[in-house]
């Protein structure tokens, strides 16, 4: 049973847990309610019964005097003859008053005191109000002409009645009445259960809501972590958003998981790329000097012929043809054996930003020849770096001219240089057609190019370059979105 409730959800734990919490309280809360009010009615019924008793006492006494007198119209004979009881009895009782109405000559008269509680509460309530409901509790006896009892609440204590009418001939002689108050301990005690109930009602409800409310916080920030794992194996590079307490930790040691593994998947394609670069290096560099030498001997055995044949009508035609071609064929082979094996660089300190600017200083006509507006954010106080500068010249050539074609005619070309954790980083950001994702994954492999005339060994000479220098690209680009070319060179 255990073991299966720990196999449930987490949102179904937390509530069956809130529920166990919150069932004592409440428990208790009604139990603490409940019993009292039903001790405090026992004690009304009590006292209610003890008035009950003294008033029927009073009347027993008036019915037992059959004289002509106590029939009579004389009120004062009435009055008399009911206080001689009423008097002595109301000496003897504490805390309760005894008082009888005589309807003849409309006269109500009060004897003993009431327990008033001394407690501060909310307002107080005078004799005025006492006496006013007294006399309206007579009136509904004479109209009613049976007995009434009552429990009044006031803001100082609650008052326990009872009225008597004493009938004879079915004629009222006389409405005997008798009224206490509730002791003050237990008025005070109804209203500290009456706060602590509203009290623990409202922490009661305050504490479900902000549990409900950290149910809710924690079910979302679940969902995101679950969101999140779900998206990293087709995106490395999504990220779980920011989360406070113990389950921010987890999604931030998620993101640097996701991040370490990126970095490792980077590094793996790289060295995966590199090893298929020098293997097909060495084929490279083999094959092109194979054709590179009978290519040689055509080229002078033609140029021969030129001077030895030079009076044959329309052979020099052809062997122009001849050279131009392979001048032609010499120059792929001189790019293919720079791929194959780069020449030695040649290191000084310069400022990036000054090297942008000499490269748009002759690039700057073709982009103005494409209609491209130009857009640069250089950081002026970035540091030198130690470069191959003719070589990173030729990278970012290599970038501006892949852009501009990538834009065709008209867009926006935006340079941007800055300082990022130890490195400089200069991007080169298109407004062109962009790449789908498997562009993205072929654009540093040789010979791979989506140009009609392109050769493919641009991009992959230019990451060559950048990772001699201990620093790499990154590319980031949306198809009809535009591409953004990041190079990142370390600050030694």
């Amino acid at each position: 049973m255990i073991k299966g409730f720990f196999n449930k959800s987490l949102k179904f734990q937390i509530t069956c847990i809130l529920v166990i919490i919150l069932f004592f309280p409440a428990a208790i809360l009604i139990y603490n309610v409940v019993v009292p009010n039903n001790s405090e009615r026992v004690y009304g019924n009590e006292q209610l019964n003890r008035l009950k008793s003294i008033t029927d006492s009073v009347s027993k006494s008036i019915l037992e005097d059959q004289g002509k007198q106590i029939n009579s119209d004389d009120g004062s004979y009435i009055q008399n003859e009911i206080q001689n009881k009423v008097v002595p009895l109301a000496n003897a009782l504490r805390g309760i008053r005894i008082g009888f109405y005589i309807p003849m000559d409309d006269k109500n008269y009060v004897y003993g005191r009431l327990n008033r509680p001394k407690v501060v509460v909310e307002g107080n309530t005078t004799k005025d109000q006492i006496n006013e409901d007294l006399q309206s509790g007579i009136q509904e006896t004479i109209e009613s002409k049976t007995d009434k009892s009552e429990s009044i609440k006031y803001s100082d204590g609650q008052l326990i009645r009872y009225i008597h009418p004493v009938i004879k001939d079915d004629r009222i002689l006389v409405i005997v009445w008798s009224d206490t108050m509730m002791p003050s301990d237990l008025f005070i005690n109804i209203i500290i259960r009456r706060y602590i109930l509203l009290i623990t009602l409202l922490s009661v409800s305050l504490g479900l809501i902000i549990m409900l409310l950290i149910l809710k916080n924690v079910n979302r920030n679940i969902s995101e972590i679950r969101k999140g794992l779900e998206l990293m194996p087709n995106d490395a590079s999504y990220r779980i958003g920011s989360m406070g307490g113990e389950i921010g930790l987890i999604a931030g040691s998620i993101n640097d998981m996701a991040e370490a593994l990126e970095k490792r998947k980077h590094l793996e394609e790289q060295l995966v790329r590199a090893e298929k670069l020098a293997s097909l290096g060495h084929l490279i560099s083999g094959v092109a000097h194979e054709i590179r030498n009978p290519l040689g001997i055509i080229r002078g055995t033609v140029q021969l012929m030129e001077k030895q044949f030079k009076n044959i009508e329309g052979l020099e035609e052809y062997i122009n043809v001849v050279i131009e071609q392979s001048d032609r064929e010499n120059k792929v082979i001189q790019e293919l054996l720079d791929y194959a094996r780069p020449s030695k660089q040649v290191l000084t300190y310069v400022n990036i930003n000054d090297l942008v600017k000499s490269v748009l200083f002759f690039t700057n006509k073709y982009i103005q020849d494409k209609h491209i507006e130009l857009k640069m954010k250089l950081d002026e106080k970035l540091p030198q770096i130690n470069i191959d500068a003719d070589k990173i010249k030729q990278v970012f050539v290599n970038i501006i001219i892949n852009a501009c074609e990538a834009m065709g005619n008209g867009g926006e070309l935006k340079i941007i240089s800055e300082k990022v954790d130890k490195c400089i980083k200069i991007s080169f950001k298109d407004t062109g057609t962009g790449m789908d994702e498997n562009e993205l994954k072929n654009i540093f492999n040789p010979y791979y190019t989506t140009k009609p005339k392109g050769t493919g060994l641009g991009l992959s000479i230019s990451n060559g370059i950048i990772e001699l220098h201990g620093g790499r690209i990154e590319v980031a680009s949306k198809k009809n979105e535009g591409s953004i070319f990041s190079i990142f060179l370390p600050v030694f």
